[in-house]
């Protein structure tokens, strides 16, 4: 609950503060009636003066680095109107409908499936259910950036053009606005640049041919990529529809994964010519 009805108007960093201290402190489950309608009343504070300031870019920042509680506060935040203000990228999709044979879902919602997909790679309940995932997202020192790949990997639909390509420019500007360091920019860039070319190869081309393992090790480049699109795909697939994940699936992008682990292990790149 909040104690002062203006306490939004007054401190607009709460806007997302709120949300933060909800994942910190587990054993609150909901907002008050009260915190809710303020909340909603004061969400137009979050404008480019809000996105700049250095205290509210550390919040968003630790709402996506908790262990706790980021899909339930990404979820809140989007159905208050905080998340979609914050990331005005994100407003564009949300509601927006997606035609083809495979989403159900809205844009929004989808990327929240995804996000909550990837955080159940995380959790020992569904180690049973994933259990290659469990075991390499635990060796995966950043699970933070596979939430904002995810966030961004859709992000461009409906606005023409390849929305891979385009979401990686919005990438680029995120980055830049909360000072990324260079290296979480560019595996978060390359998976919204690259999160199709997986489920494509694994389904459409023929995996017992060598030329198609070396072709993806190329584009894959090293381990870390590999590890980091494995898990991409595998939660962005589940997301798209209840029943579009099968075993056919999972074992094709299983093989793929192992056989470009083994190339890669073996470092044939390095030895090309």
């Amino acid at each position: 609950d909040i104690k002062d009805d203006l306490l939004f108007e007054k401190n607009p960093s709460q806007l997302l503060n709120v949300f933060l201290v909800l994942q910190q402190h587990p054993e609150l489950n909901e907002l008050s009636g009260r915190a809710l309608r303020a909340i909603w009343h004061a969400r137009d504070r979050i404008n480019a003066t809000f996105r700049r300031d250095l205290e509210n870019k550390k919040i968003f920042l630790q709402i996506l680095q908790q262990p706790h509680g980021i899909v339930h506060a990404l979820r809140r935040m989007t159905m208050l109107n905080i998340l979609p203000r914050y990331l005005p990228v994100f407003r564009r999709v949300v509601g927006q409908m997606q035609h083809d044979l495979f989403h159900v879902y809205t844009v929004d919602q989808h990327t929240l499936a995804v996000i909550r997909n990837l955080r159940r790679f995380t959790m020992p309940e569904h180690a049973q259910e994933y259990p290659l995932a469990t075991k390499l997202m635990a060796a995966l020192e950043n699970h933070w950036l596979l939430y904002v790949a995810a966030l961004f990997h859709d992000i461009a639909k409906g606005r023409g053009g390849d929305h891979s390509e385009l979401g990686a420019k919005d990438v680029d500007e995120f980055s830049k606005l909360n000072h990324l360091p260079p290296e979480d920019h560019a595996i978060i860039k390359w998976l919204v640049k690259s999160h199709l070319i997986m489920s494509h190869t694994a389904q459409k081309l023929d995996l017992s041919d060598p030329r198609v393992i070396e072709d993806f090790a190329k584009k894959v480049t090293n381990k870390e990529n590999l590890i980091s699109l494995y898990l991409f795909t595998v939660a962005d697939i589940r997301a798209t529809s209840p029943h579009v994940w099968n075993q056919w699936k999972a074992i094709l992008l299983k093989n793929l994964f192992k056989y470009t682990l083994n190339y890669l292990e073996q470092d044939k790149l390095s030895h090309e010519d």
